[in-house]
């Protein structure tokens, strides 16, 4: 396993300019989350990105964040949703149930995004710029998806039985995929981001937002007696979906990107259509009526796997990044 793992990041590294296998220590990237941190030390990751609080790149780091904000969020999100399903069922308060699909839309992708925030060492996209796309970005992602969806058609078995076809979810893949980065673009230009890791958080709130407010609809229509288990499905597996997918997607823009200014020709670069392929291909086969092992979890749980493994050879990329950076600074004084 571990040499099929390191043969496959080192060909996608290829791809972002580097070279080998990528290296991640899950222990250590996590090392920070069950250790007591203070209210000042939430408060100045929260404050990073403005011009005052935007680190000079002498101060940036190249070595793995440990983030740790994220799971804070989660965790307050999770009481938000158990105190609100009890005010739902033992009080039988039916006002309970929009906070209640709101909180179970927004606690994953949120705190993904919040994750993403955090491990972004050059700290230079502060949170309302973040917040703005989240909203802004993840609704219009949502529009730009359903225009591109007039010029799809779906087969048969789909409209009468329900059952996606391998070439029905490879159509939402490109669609919603398209639509997402489509978006993730005009903020990628819009903000003159110029980094691998800029690319990865602009990507990360395009996702987060389309999965929370797709996520809200889902679980409204699910109606009160498949609400928390639609709720409850979606918000786990929101972990390796529209949130990672988007964010390879400008990860993997901004490798070609770089400090240029955005032009469509990027989108057709091979070391960008390598990546977004991935993102299009995990999504198709989410959506794929598939069974694993007789396992309807199994398939979702190896490819949140996969999409994570992409996201940090990218992740590991942006660091890099950071490396021949200061390189070129001191080779220029």
């Amino acid at each position: 396993m571990k040499g099929l793992y390191d043969t496959a990041t080192a060909k996608l590294n290829q791809y972002t300019g580097e070279e080998g296998a990528v290296k991640v220590n899950l222990s250590d990237l996590f090392s920070e989350v069950f250790k007591h941190h203070t209210k000042d030390e939430a408060n100045a990751i929260f404050i990073a990105g403005t011009k005052t609080t935007t680190p000079a790149l002498a101060d940036v780091s190249d070595e793995w964040a440990k983030p740790w904000l994220f799971s804070r969020i989660l965790v307050g999100f999770l009481v938000a949703f158990v105190a609100l399903l009890y005010m739902a069922v033992n009080f039988r308060n039916s006002n309970a149930i929009p906070g209640l699909i709101l909180v179970g839309a927004f606690a994953v992708p949120f705190s993904g995004l919040v994750f993403f925030f955090e491990a972004d060492a050059f700290k230079d996209v502060s949170l309302f710029e973040v917040v703005k796309v989240f909203f802004i970005g993840g609704i219009f992602s949502l529009v730009v998806t359903l225009f591109l969806y007039q010029f799809v058609t779906f087969s048969d078995s789909n409209q009468i039985y329900g059952v996606m076809t391998l070439k029905d979810s490879l159509s939402i893949g490109v669609v919603e995929e398209l639509g997402k980065v489509l978006i993730v673009t005009y903020f990628i230009s819009q903000l003159k981001v110029q980094h691998i890791l800029d690319g990865i958080l602009i990507g990360a709130a395009v996702g987060a937002g389309f999965a929370a407010f797709e996520t809200a609809g889902y679980i409204y229509s699910a109606g009160s007696e498949q609400l928390v288990a639609v709720a409850v499905l979606r918000g786990w597996s929101a972990i390796g979906g529209h949130l990672v997918w988007a964010a390879i997607s400008g990860g993997a823009l901004m490798v070609v990107k770089r400090a240029q200014p955005f032009k469509f020709s990027q989108l057709l670069d091979a070391r960008f259509l390598v990546f977004f392929a991935l993102s299009v291909l995990m999504h198709a086969t989410w959506d794929w009526d598939i069974v694993i092992l007789d396992s309807p979890y199994l398939k979702l749980i190896l490819l949140i796997v996969v999409a994570w493994i992409v996201v940090f050879v990218l992740m590991s990329a942006g660091l890099k990044e950071i490396s021949h950076l200061k390189q070129q600074a001191q080779s220029q004084a």
